[in-house]
């Protein structure tokens, strides 16, 4: 009996290291890290943090939704996302919707000897093209022969990241990093294209990824959004982990009032979404809704927070849209394993406030956009 008993613990224990070893989780070894406990970047975690080798990826994203109606996203690039296997490829994505419906959309390669990005700070140039700044203050510069752009940065709501920001598989090695230097900001924005010049003020937010594996390995598909409302500033993401790791969701959320963080832990989040259409363009399915609830038993506050799409404002497969020869992209996907899609969208977004289980606040915003990005297939 005593025999078959200590059998049986050495199979739970071996199934244990295995579910260990499936596991998706967000770090809080800050001392492997060299982070400051807690939840505030440091300004250097903002610089550099792969030097773009062989096997890495890193960008710094910005997005602006300014007071005219336009919206901006420019990305540097230590390299596209689809050339993980290869080297530094400086490289820029940038667009910008207007309210008359045109659009200005480029995608700029740089030269080795054109690329600089700093370990100290954010400080990345790529030729002319620069984004620089402190956590605090932040300034970007893009151009070309039918572009010259400006966006001036201030930092309203305090720099943020979810624990040590490194999202660990397993014990494959293989991670995912994010930090939030300016959940929200305050932009002025100045461009000329083709000859006339345009002005305009609004609100920004700028986040900072990297990692060291493709990932298509190790990440299926995410909802990612942020919204402003009333007092508040919410982040708000699901990545569903590849099924090597058991679809083990990680959530990341953050509720800002007033530029301080007042709720930050992912565990205590449940997403729901509604059942999802199948999307033509990007054949993958796509949610109406998400509803964010965080509930924490220890605390008095619960927050609900809700998107409800009213349209797609792109919607495309990410190889078709870069790659146009057919042959090329079939390489492509049998060489990187990427087969991507992705969405982005607007509609109407909720955040309701409740102390003790009675509401408190309620909020809505009818301009509010999040993205669904889609590294792999639909699951079975």
């Amino acid at each position: 009996m005593k025999k078959a008993i200590q059998i049986w613990v050495l199979i739970l224990l071996t199934l244990n290291i295995f579910a260990q070893h499936k596991t998706s989780y967000v770090s809080e070894d800050y001392l492997i890290y060299d982070l400051t406990p807690g939840n505030i970047p440091d300004e250097w975690e903002d610089g550099i943090r792969t030097s773009g080798k062989k096997g890495t990826y890193e960008w710094w994203y910005f997005d602006a939704h300014l007071d005219d109606g336009t919206t901006v996203v420019i990305v540097f690039y230590t390299k596209p996302f689809t050339e993980i296997r290869k080297g530094l490829i400086p490289f820029i994505s940038f667009q910008i919707d207007r309210p008359d419906g045109t659009s200005i959309q480029k995608a700029h390669y740089g030269k080795l000897d054109e690329f600089f990005a700093s370990t100290d700070s954010c400080n990345v140039v790529i030729g002319k093209n620069y984004f620089r700044g402190n956590l605090k203050n932040y300034e970007i510069h893009f151009e070309d022969k039918d572009v010259n752009f400006d966006a001036q940065i201030k930092r309203t709501t305090e720099s943020w990241r979810p624990k040590t920001g490194h999202f660990i598989y397993g014990n494959s090695g293989k991670e995912f990093a994010w930090l939030v230097p300016v959940p929200q900001g305050k932009t002025e924005i100045t461009y000329t294209y083709k000859g006339k010049t345009y002005t305009s003020k609004g609100s920004c937010y700028h986040d900072h990824n990297f990692g060291n594996a493709n990932m298509a390995d190790v990440i299926n598909h995410w909802y990612w959004s942020r919204a402003e409302l009333g007092p508040y500033s919410v982040i708000a993401a699901e990545l569903i982990s590849v099924k090597e790791y058991d679809s083990e969701p990680i959530i990341v959320f953050n509720i800002s009032k007033k530029g301080k963080t007042v709720a930050d832990e992912g565990l205590n989040v449940k997403l729901y979404r509604t059942y999802g259409k199948m999307n033509s363009a990007g054949e993958r399915p796509v949610s109406d809704e998400l509803k964010f609830i965080y509930n924490a038993d220890k605390e008095d506050y619960k927050y609900v927070y809700t998107l409800h799409r009213e349209k797609n404002l792109m919607e495309m497969k990410i190889l078709d849209a870069l790659i146009s020869n057919k042959i090329k992209r079939k390489l492509a996907k049998l060489l990187t394993g990427f087969d991507g899609a992705y969405y982005r969208m607007s509609g109407k977004a909720t955040l309701t406030v409740y102390k003790n289980d009675c509401k408190t606040e309620s909020y809505t915003s009818k301009k509010a956009f999040w993205e669904l990005m889609y590294f792999g297939k639909p699951y079975e």
